[in-house]
């Protein structure tokens, strides 16, 4: 199962490349997954598993494409995305574009979300964490467990 957690601060090389922290690696390792898939989010960067990234797609080929939000929504989601392996020393190659649009610069936070892993910019992880409380989300979890 890919279930990833936790955060790791690491450092993008001189080839824009980012080391896959070995807790991550060793759940893809252990699902047989060595391609990922980069997606530009609103704030950082989403890093899909291929078999998570791919059930994305089929779930988007039943949304209703007369509807142009539905629409929109898949064209920014899909347009940059992108396919990485990692290498034998388990680094992946970012696009520079898309890491100056979410703020990236040399350092990066990388952290686990379920199924995937998201990269921020380490300024931006921090506001975020600092405007976010447990609270305001546990009522979403209590309306979503009673149905």
């Amino acid at each position: 199962m890919l279930l990833f957690s936790g955060n790791y601060k690491n450092s993008l090389d001189e080839k824009n490349r980012l080391i896959v922290p070995v807790k991550f690696r060793e759940v893809l390792s252990a699902e047989g997954v060595d391609k990922l898939y980069i997606v530009k989010g609103d704030s950082y960067l989403y890093v899909f598993p291929q078999p998570v990234f791919l059930k994305l797609y089929e779930d988007f080929g039943s949304w209703d494409f007369t509807e142009e939000a539905n629409q929109n929504y898949v064209r920014l989601l899909f347009s940059d995305a992108f396919d990485v392996t990692p290498d034998k020393q388990g680094r992946i190659g970012l696009r520079k574009d898309l890491c100056d649009e979410v703020g990236i610069d040399r350092e990066v936070v990388i952290i686990g979300v379920l199924n995937r892993l998201e990269l921020w910019a380490p300024e931006r992880w921090q506001e975020f964490r600092e405007k976010s409380t447990l609270q305001g989300f546990s009522a979403n979890l209590d309306s979503r467990s009673q149905k």
